[in-house]
């Protein structure tokens, strides 16, 4: 599918994308009900592939921690997608339950009223300034950030098998990463960070299985984080794709990848995936 970057910027309808239902589509449907459940998935699949998540081009806290730097890589350098996949249902799942979850802490903080210092308890939806890669400032958007407790907090929404996977061994190195950078954030705002949360909500169970994973806020996990991405941004402005072949990958749902391709041999362009890739658990 090709996408026109103006269109997508400015978030307009591309009826010329593959799979728009022409009316000479629809005449060969007999069936109205079929019609209207083309267009009408036409439509959520348009505004998957126009959600500002899916534009993003510069890397973010939510990616500097991934473990595979090949991938980073391939952002970077801005290699075309080799591995499409479905439209991003689970993520955009995932937003929209952020967004009610922002009205709920909005109804939290009115409840709450304003702290004794003025203010509301949480500060919520706050873009943050976790660092610098190569001259550029990083930003994020943070969830929560509570100023009793000094926490600040991330939400995911999960699937059942990555959330016991969280409960028994811990968010994993990217999300890991991404709370303290938001921590980091934080603190170079002047305001005070003792710990860093991810509130793993279940997308497909019950609310009382949600976790939440915390720890002491340490400044360094995110320095390290940006300094590594440094490193991976240096060698692809200093020699293009010729990097990417260089760059190590990791065991990390590689068949979920935008730029996989099995059997690939030209690394430039696509990864042929991490030797003994286990996938992806749902």
């Amino acid at each position: 599918m090709t996408r026109d970057p103006a269109a997508q910027a400015a978030g307009n309808i591309d009826t010329s994308r593959v799979g728009w239902p022409t009316p000479a589509d629809l005449e060969a449907v007999p069936d109205p009900a079929e019609q209207l459940r083309r267009e009408l998935m036409w439509a959520i699949e348009n505004r998957i592939d126009y959600a500002p998540r899916s534009l993003q081009t510069r890397l973010g806290p939510s990616e500097l921690g991934h473990p595979c730097a090949r991938k980073l890589g391939y952002k970077l350098a801005g290699v075309e997608i080799s591995n499409p996949g479905d439209p991003a249902w689970y993520p955009t799942i995932g937003t929209a339950v952020h967004g009610w979850l922002e009205e709920v802490m909005r109804w939290l903080n009115g409840h709450l009223g304003t702290l004794a210092e003025g203010g509301p308890r949480f500060l919520l939806e706050h873009k943050v300034s976790v660092g610098e890669i190569c001259g550029e400032h990083i930003t994020g958007t943070c969830d929560v950030y509570d100023r009793v407790t000094g926490i600040v907090v991330d939400w995911k929404v999960v699937g059942e098998k990555q959330l016991k996977k969280y409960k028994d061994e811990g968010p994993g190195d990217q999300y890991r990463a991404q709370a303290h950078l938001y921590g980091r954030g934080w603190q170079r705002r002047g305001m005070p960070v003792t710990k860093v949360a991810v509130m793993f909500l279940p997308r497909d169970r019950m609310l009382h299985a949600a976790h939440m994973w915390s720890e002491p806020y340490d400044e360094q996990i995110a320095v390290q984080a940006l300094t590594r991405a440094e490193g991976i941004t240096t060698m692809v402005r200093g020699i293009g794709k010729a990097a990417l072949p260089m760059l190590p990958t990791a065991d990390a749902y590689c068949t979920f990848c935008d730029y996989f391709l099995p059997g690939s041999t030209e690394l430039e362009e696509a990864c042929p995936g991490h030797p003994g890739a286990t996938g992806y658990l749902k």
